[in-house]
């Protein structure tokens, strides 16, 4: 599927072997490095800044324009290394260009999350503002199968004013998304705004959240039009969207409409499987390129020097290897669904793998963009523990024991279509004129529903003629939203393909 990667065994990898086995050798017995009388740091804390160094002054993106800033991370004195990488990532001008290489001390928290898993209510949500007051309310944008916020029957629509019995501001809205039970003040949309109304309690739970949040099959104009709502590009769905692939075929769909309005991104594993399925069959028989990648300057020498390939290819078999190193494999040969147009639909949640997905895709096929702006992920990121970088030359692991939870996702390369060019820097991918629809959750309908705000819109232009008029049981005021991601890590798009390299 993905060219082989040389990264870590012919720089990085030595390197680090060289640099911190024999640190590990001393304290293999010992509970640690001996600590200096000058030292500020702990153990933990010093094998943390080390290692954050050791990622940023190898393999980070930006490395060349942030090497003053990575001096920071001076183990004997710098006490919050977390901190550290996040003010010392890429800025230009002030200005965020990097906003997701993050360092963490729990990493089994990090990688679970990316993989679909997470201790939660159930539900996404958009943060609007009373206008005047300094206090906010949220509206449900979806909710999760099988959920708590499911069972207690929420759906999408639904307006919270309080939590807690407390009005949302500032300092506790993040309860609404990382506490573990909660009370909900419920709201009532009404002729002249939002009334209270009911309480739901909620207990979060930790599950599996399904990314597949609807699909369909239309009949539009004698063609037949599929929708698909994606909200994630996780490893376990790619099964579920093959025999999804597989039903829109033989319906004879011609047309899909690709709903990554809440698609924060996940594995390129994912994402080509996909784009492979959707885009003309002729150019994955051909094995065209999907896209490239623009690494350092330092690795672009170094793959040059060693010829090697910085493309990926459409293809019908994929494998990774999961987080607990578990060859996961795919073969979607016969699942091609012979698209000729996509309608996609995306706002300000659609963020890095499902932005590259469109990307890699628009050189071969009609995509017609409906939504606002996309948030504007153009690179790929790579979780890395400890383990997977400081090993003897057996490949056994001698990281520092003071770290074994610690972990980081690093952005290392740039991704771009197969002409080099990506359109979604620096500000998101741009729906054309007239395009330009907002999402409302407080339209009344869900997910699916054809009289949904976006779905109506993208049905309208695929030919649908018998969409019933929209109506509203409430004609009260609207209000401006933001879409508020359930995770830190908003705007995923992860490659850890080097690891697979590593641990063969």
């Amino acid at each position: 599927m993905k060219r082989n990667h040389f990264i870590f065994t012919a720089l990085f990898l030595l390197s680090l072997m060289s640099s911190c086995s024999k640190d590990n050798d001393e304290n293999n017995g010992g509970g640690g490095k001996e600590t200096p009388d000058e030292r500020a740091t702990t153990d933990e804390i010093y094998y943390a800044n080390q290692f954050a160094d050791d990622i940023l002054s190898d393999v980070y993106l930006w490395k060349r324009e942030i090497s003053a800033g990575i001096k920071l991370l001076d183990p004997d004195t710098n006490e919050d290394p977390i901190k550290t990488v996040n003010d010392i990532r890429y800025k230009e001008n002030g200005k965020d260009v990097d906003k997701w290489t993050m360092l963490t001390n729990d990493y089994e928290g990090l990688t679970s999350g990316m993989q679909g898993v997470a201790t939660t209510y159930g539900y996404d949500l958009m943060l609007g503002m009373f206008k005047n007051t300094g206090t906010y309310f949220f509206i449900v944008s979806y909710v999760y199968e099988n959920s708590p916020a499911a069972k207690a029957g929420m759906k999408r629509g639904d307006i919270i004013i309080s939590l807690n019995g407390q009005d949302i501001t500032e300092a506790n809205y993040l309860d609404a998304l990382y506490s573990s039970s909660i009370t909900l003040g419920m709201g009532v949309q009404t002729d002249k705004g939002i009334a209270k109304g009911e309480n739901m309690s909620l207990t979060s739970i930790r599950m599996y959240e399904n990314p597949i949040l609807a699909t369909k099959i239309f009949d539009c104009a004698g063609k037949k039009v599929g929708y698909l709502a994606y909200s994630g590009f996780d490893i376990e769905s790619v099964f579920k969207l093959k025999e999804i692939c597989g039903e829109f075929k033989e319906a004879g769909v011609t047309e899909l409409i690709l709903d990554l309005r809440y698609n924060g991104g996940g594995y390129v594993f994912t994402e080509l499987a996909l784009a492979s399925m959707l885009a003309p069959q002729a150019n994955v028989d051909n094995k065209d390129i999907y896209e490239t990648e623009i690494w350092n300057d330092d690795y672009m020498a170094y793959f040059k020097s060693q010829g090697e390939d910085l493309n990926t290819y459409f293809g019908t078999a994929f494998a990774i290897r999961d987080t607990g190193g578990n060859l996961i494999s795919i073969d979607t040969k016969g699942y091609n669904i012979g698209l000729k147009k996509i309608y996609a639909l995306i706002s300000s949640g659609t963020a890095s793998a499902s932005e590259s997905v469109l990307i890699g895709l628009m050189p071969y096929m009609d995509i017609e963009l409906i939504g606002t702006n996309s948030h504007g992920k153009y690179c790929t990121g790579m979780t890395l523990a400890p383990k997977d970088v400081y090993v003897d030359k057996n490949g056994k692991d001698v990281s520092p024991k003071e770290i074994k939870n610690w972990g980081i996702y690093v952005m290392i390369n740039r991704y771009a279509d197969k002409n080099g060019e990506n359109p979604c820097m620096p500000d998101g991918l741009t729906p054309p004129l007239g395009n330009e629809i907002q999402d409302d959750p407080m339209d009344g309908y869900q997910l699916g529903d054809e009289q949904e705000t976006m779905l109506r819109e993208a049905l309208l232009r695929a030919g649908k003629t018998d969409i019933p008029p929209t109506t509203r049981s409430i004609s009260g005021p609207r209000y401006n939203t933001k879409f508020i991601p359930t995770s830190p890590l908003f705007g995923k798009r992860i490659d850890n393909s080097i690891l697979e390299k590593i641990r063969k």
